[in-house]
């Protein structure tokens, strides 16, 4: 497989972010609550300015984008990877999300002195779950909450990976 290129997000990338959102359900698995569907640029644009210090980010494969994902600090030093979307179809079940979700986690390493990444994934989003899992993650068996929308709940676990040498740790 060709190069996966990280690249920092631009308003001008909005378009094809928007375009991967086709209906409320992958939205609120994308965002959980915080947009509305139809995802605007307006509203999108309001969350950035809100969170200036949460770095968005683009995958780009083949000269075309494939997937999107922001680090966010977090009070416990250690970022949390947020808004995951592999957003081409064609593009999943590939290795993308798994070299994506990596390529975010060196970035954290670089960027934030922290032994572990978080990222947070329905129970019911299995490849994610599997993706994830090969990239390293493993789940915080106590660490869950539960979201409510479309008339049902949404259990959502939290996942970590170390980067040091805690990870011979789990339990820390």
């Amino acid at each position: 497989m060709d190069e996966l290129i990280l690249r920092q997000f631009k308003e001008a990338d909005f378009g094809w972010l928007q375009s991967w959102v086709t209906s409320p359900e992958p939205l609120f698995q994308f965002s959980g609550d915080r947009f509305s569907y139809p995802l605007s640029l307006e509203q999108f644009t309001e969350y950035r300015a809100e969170h200036p210090d949460r770095p968005m980010y683009t995958a780009w494969f083949e000269e075309q984008p494939v997937a999107f994902g922001e680090i966010i600090p977090q009070d416990n030093g250690r970022p949390r990877l947020g808004r995951i979307l592999v957003g081409n179809p064609a593009m999943r079940g590939k290795g993308v999300g798994t070299r994506f979700i990596t390529t975010l986690a060196e970035e954290c390493r670089r960027l934030y002195t922290c032994d572990a990444v978080e990222l947070n994934v329905w129970d019911e989003n299995t490849p994610a779950i599997r993706c994830y899992e090969k990239a390293g993650f493993v789940f915080r068996p106590d660490d869950r909450l539960v979201l409510q929308a479309f008339g049902r709940n949404f259990n959502i676990h939290k996942m970590v990976k170390w980067i040091t040498a805690s990870e011979s740790l789990p339990g820390v």
